[in-house]
C-alpha cells in the first residue's frame, strides 16, 4: 500500500517498489516506438529505413490554446513526446498562438467561434503552466528511473504568434502559399467534411494546413527539427508540413501520429461522451479546474469497455511485457481494476507530482474502506479508518492535503452553527459548497438530494427517483424539518473529535471532507 509512514515525505522521488526501473521501457529507437504500438502512423509511409538514420535532432508537438488547460486527450500526444526525449531527442512543444486566430478545422463541421485576445492570453498561461508542471513531475519522477542520470537534452515550448506575427502577407504567398496546389488542399478530411456538411469553409481555413506547415519550416530551420508528432486527426496537417519542407528546401523531414483517446462510444475524448465521466465533463490537468483527488478517481473508474494494451501504451511508459501482465491480471480479476488503478497512479503521478497521487491514495483509502468492523455486523466506514489506521504521520499529513490553500483534496471549511434553529440552514450552506461553479446553486441541491447524502454515515436524505421529490429540494423550509436538524446534530457528534473532521457523501462516488470548528 502507498500511504505508509515511509512514503510521507517532500523529496523530489517518490519512493516506489511498482515504479521499478524495468517497469518503464526505454526504446532502441523511433522505429521500435513504432513497432510496438506507441505509435500508429509513420510520414512518409514506409520511411523506417531512413527515420532510423535521423541524425540527433529536436521532435515538436502543437497545443492549441482552445482552452486555459490541457486535459487528457491532449496527454497522449505529449506522452508520445516524452518518449523521443527518453530516446535522447530534444523536445518543442509550440503553443498555436497565432494559428489559434483562425482555428484549426480538422474534424468540425462548423467554424470555430473565436474568443478575445485576452482569452487566448489567459489560455496561453494556463496551458505553459500545465506543461511545465508535466514537464518538471516526468523529469524529477519518471526519467531518472529510466536513465539513471540527468538529461542532456532540452525541452522548449514556444508560441507561435513570435514567427507567424512577423509573418507578411507578401512574405507568407511566396515563402509558404506558393508551395501549395488547390487540389492538394482540397483533399484533406478537413476541407472534405465542411464541404460535404453543406457548411462551406472561408479562406482563412482552407489555408489552415499550410498555416501550420510553416511552424514546421521555421522550426526546421532555427532548431533542427525533424519530427512533428500529432494526433492521428492530424495527419493532413503535418502531411503539409512535410510537403512544405521537401518543396522549399529540398530536404526530408517526418511526422508520427498517436493513437487517438476514444471513450466506448467511440468518440474522441473530451468531445460529446460523458459515458463514464463522473463529476466533470473533462478530465482537465490544471488542478485549478479539476482536482487532483477527482482527476485520479475518474481514472480509476474508466469503465472496463475502456481497458486495452492499446490504452496502456497510451497513457504510461510500461514496458511491453509489463503491459501484457497487467491485462493478464485483468483478465483474472477485474473487479480489482488492475489496469485502471496502473494508470491513475501514473498519470495522477505525472500531472499531479508526489503530493497529487499519495493524498489521492490516501483519501481514496478514507473515502473507500475495506473490510467489516470488529464484530463483523457492519462495514467499515470512512471515520473507522480515520479513528483506526492512520498512523500520526499520515494523520498530520492528512490534514495538511486539506489546507484551503493545497487544491488537493475535496473539502469544506464550516464553522459549527450556533444553536439548534440554525443546524438546518447551516447544513444548506454547506452543500452549496459542493456546487459545480458552471451549475446553478438550486440545480446543485436538487441533484445532491436526488443522489442521496450522507455525514458520517448518517442518513439525511435517502436517494429518490421521484420527480415531484426534487421540486422541493431547493426551498429552504426543508433544512428547517426537526427531523434533519435532529439527523444533522447526531451526524455532527460522530466527527472525529482529534481533527475535527466529517466525511459528507453525495450518492455512490462524490465525497467530501468536512473540517467544523465552534465558531
Amino acid at each position: 500500500m502507498l500511504c505508509t509512514s515511509r512514503n510521507f515525505w517532500r523529496g523530489k522521488r517518490l519512493s516506489r517498489n511498482f515504479l521499478g526501473l524495468r517497469r518503464f521501457h526505454s526504446h532502441n529507437g523511433l522505429t521500435g516506438l513504432l513497432q510496438n504500438g506507441y505509435f500508429s502512423d509513420l510520414l512518409p509511409p514506409k520511411s523506417e529505413k531512413y527515420l532510423d538514420e535521423l541524425p540527433r535532432c529536436s521532435i515538436y508537438m502543437g497545443v492549441d490554446p482552445s482552452a486555459d488547460s490541457l486535459q487528457l486527450g491532449n496527454l497522449v500526444a505529449l506522452m508520445g513526446l516524452l518518449r523521443c526525449h527518453l530516446l535522447g531527442y530534444e523536445i518543442i512543444t509550440v503553443i498555436g498562438t497565432g494559428t489559434a486566430v483562425v482555428g484549426d478545422p480538422s474534424g468540425r463541421l462548423t467554424k470555430r467561434t473565436m474568443q478575445s485576445a485576452n482569452q487566448f492570453e489567459v489560455n496561453t498561461k494556463g496551458i505553459e503552466n500545465d506543461l511545465k508542471v508535466v514537464f518538471q513531475n516526468y523529469l524529477e519522477q519518471f526519467f531518472p528511473r529510466v536513465k539513471n542520470s540527468q538529461p542532456s537534452q532540452s525541452i522548449r515550448t514556444f508560441q507561435n504568434i513570435d514567427w507567424l506575427g512577423n509573418l507578411g502577407c507578401l512574405e507568407f504567398i511566396d515563402h509558404v502559399a506558393l508551395h501549395f496546389r488547390v487540389p492538394e488542399l482540397l483533399e484533406k478530411e478537413s476541407v472534405k467534411l465542411r464541404l460535404e456538411s453543406g457548411n462551406g469553409m472561408d479562406l482563412s481555413e482552407f489555408l489552415y494546413p499550410a498555416l501550420q506547415a510553416a511552424d514546421f519550416l521555421h522550426l526546421y530551420e532555427n532548431y533542427n527539427c525533424r519530427v512533428q508528432i500529432g494526433g492521428q486527426d492530424q495527419l493532413g496537417n503535418i502531411n503539409c508540413g512535410l510537403n512544405l519542407i521537401q518543396r522549399r528546401l529540398g530536404k526530408h523531414a517526418f511526422g508520427l501520429t498517436v493513437p487517438l483517446l476514444t471513450a466506448p462510444d467511440g468518440t474522441k475524448f473530451g468531445k460529446s461522451s460523458s459515458s463514464f465521466e463522473i463529476g466533470s465533463t473533462k478530465l482537465w490537468l490544471s488542478k485549478s479546474k479539476l482536482l487532483p483527488y477527482t482527476f485520479y478517481q475518474q481514472i480509476l473508474n474508466f469503465p472496463d469497455s475502456m481497458v486495452s494494451a492499446k490504452l496502456l501504451r497510451q497513457l504510461t511508459f510500461f514496458t511491453p511485457e509489463r503491459i501484457d501482465s497487467l491485462m493478464k491480471d485483468h483478465a483474472s480479476s477485474s473487479h480489482s481494476r488492475p489496469v485502471q488503478r496502473s494508470i491513475a497512479q501514473e498519470l495522477t503521478l505525472l500531472v499531479h507530482g508526489v503530493d497529487g497521487l499519495q493524498s489521492s491514495e490516501l483519501a481514496t483509502r478514507i473515502f473507500f474502506p475495506r473490510g467489516h468492523s470488529a464484530d463483523g455486523r457492519t462495514k467499515r466506514s470512512a471515520l473507522d479508518v480515520i479513528n483506526e489506521d492512520l498512523n500520526a504521520t499520515e494523520r498530520n499529513y492528512l490534514m495538511e492535503c486539506l489546507r484551503s490553500s493545497s487544491g488537493l483534496l475535496p473539502v469544506i471549511h464550516a464553522d459549527l452553527p450556533l444553536g439548534q434553529h440554525a443546524v438546518g440552514e447551516w447544513f444548506r450552506h454547506v452543500l452549496l459548497q459542493t456546487a459545480d461553479v458552471h451549475s446553478g446553486n438550486t440545480v446543485n441541491l436538487k441533484v445532491c438530494m436526488h443522489k442521496g447524502i450522507t455525514l458520517n454515515d448518517v442518513v439525511l436524505f435517502k436517494p429518490s427517483n421521484a420527480t415531484s421529490a426534487d421540486l422541493r429540494f431547493a426551498e429552504p423550509d426543508v433544512f428547517a424539518d426537526s427531523a434533519l436538524t435532529d439527523r444533522i446534530n447526531t451526524a455532527i457528534q460522530r466527527r472525529d473529535s482529534a481533527t475535527g473532521l466529517s466525511v459528507l457523501k453525495i450518492g455512490k462516488h462524490d465525497h467530501w471532507f468536512l473540517i467544523t470548528r465552534t465558531s
